[in-house]
């Protein structure tokens, strides 16, 4: 039974939708330093509304910009108090909420915070059901973890006031031996219990070209969601599929960006060794983001992780409207007013040894 490729039910391959129109294009409207030299350098960015903030992982802080690069303040530190923390992994906005963001430390206890008042809550560990392991149940959540190769983000969206989603890996160790089960029957999101903390079932499928082209250590993804629609993207494959939640798939889209290598190692051996070896050579789908006012989605693309040669991707409706060269590191953190922000995902780093966060604006407008 294939997956994510073909139709059980009908047994044809899924409509693809959409055309290549090209019909716009990008102005740069500023390209910001900011002086990041308080800060460790290392974490991850993300944007609400109306700021741009750095969660620091060396620090246990989050530094908030406004969008010209204005520093506004520092929340949260090392420390066992009000406010503090012991470690911090990751901290992104759970979005679908009211202005909720959550953190990560490294022994998966969730913290969220309101960008309002900033004010810490300890929600707990993420219960995966580790203590009860239901050894090769692809079905079981105790089989999987929150998703690793997380540096391009980790979306967590709210479905209702209870439950969010969340993207998962494999827990290679609790599967026995790497095969083709793991896309046959495996899944990539969770739903967990915001309440109670549990992942209360694992939904979701990969596509067929991991069942080809077997990639086990290039199975990390984007993701996004409009209703009851959600669109996928995986590291490997150009394809962006889209499904009516969880797992019906409706039809794919999208198109190969320019130059991309996508030599990756292929079989089921799970070696660090080929993976640092494809790493110096190959790229890869790194962002996935949906305007639900503006019907756009907008798909970033790592040409090489050697050189940090990225590509966006803008699509309307179905139809790919824009593809173009972006700074090297590019991430895109969000578009407000007709505006694209985005930030230079590792700091740059100065011959006199000053370090600089890059924040940039564009916009998106029609060919003449």
């Amino acid at each position: 039974m294939l997956f994510g490729g073909i139709s059980c039910s009908e047994n044809k391959l899924p409509v693809h939708k959409g055309k290549r129109m090209m019909s716009h294009q990008l102005s740069l409207v500023d390209s910001i330093m900011v002086d990041a030299d308080a800060t460790s350098g290392r974490g991850n960015f993300f944007m609400t509304d109306s700021f741009i903030y750095f969660a620091d992982c060396y620090y246990m802080a989050v530094y908030q910009y406004k969008q010209d690069g204005v520093f506004v303040k520092r929340h949260f530190g090392k420390g066992q108090g009000p406010n503090e923390l012991s470690s911090l992994m990751y901290s992104y906005p759970l979005m679908n909420s009211d202005d909720e963001c959550f953190l990560i430390d490294p022994s998966n206890i969730m913290f969220s915070y309101n960008v309002n008042d900033y004010q810490l809550k300890r929600k707990g560990m993420l219960g995966f059901g580790w203590e009860n392991v239901d050894k090769d149940n692809y079905d079981s959540p105790s089989v999987y973890n929150i998703m690793e190769m997380s540096d391009f983000g980790i979306n967590m969206i709210a479905l209702n006031d209870t439950l969010a989603l969340m993207p998962v890996s494999f827990v290679n160790r609790l599967l026995g031996e790497v095969s083709v089960d793991r896309y046959q029957k495996g899944h990539i999101l969770a739903e967990l219990n915001l309440r109670t903390m549990k992942v209360e079932k694992v939904v979701g499928r990969l596509p067929m070209i991991y069942m080809d082209k077997p990639t086990p250590l290039f199975e990390f993804f984007q993701y996004d969601m409009s209703g009851d629609t959600l669109f996928v993207n995986h590291a490997v494959d150009s394809l962006i599929y889209v499904y009516k939640y969880p797992d019906q798939l409706l039809y794919t889209m999208g198109y190969e960006a320019e130059k991309v290598n996508r030599d990756y190692t292929i079989g089921y051996e799970i070696d660090m060794k080929l993976f640092t070896n494809d790493l110096k050579k190959v790229g890869s789908n790194i962002g996935l983001a949906y305007v639900s006012d503006e019907n756009l989605l907008f798909k970033t693309v790592l040409e090489s992780f050697s050189t940090g040669k990225t590509y966006l991707q803008a699509y309307k409706g179905n139809d790919l409207i824009l593809e173009t060269e972006m700074p090297p590191f590019f991430q895109f953190l969000g578009y407000k007013n007709g505006v694209i922000h985005g930030v230079r995902r590792k700091p740059l780093e100065t011959a006199d040894e000053y370090m600089y966060f890059i924040f940039y604006q564009y916009k998106l407008e029609e060919k003449n």
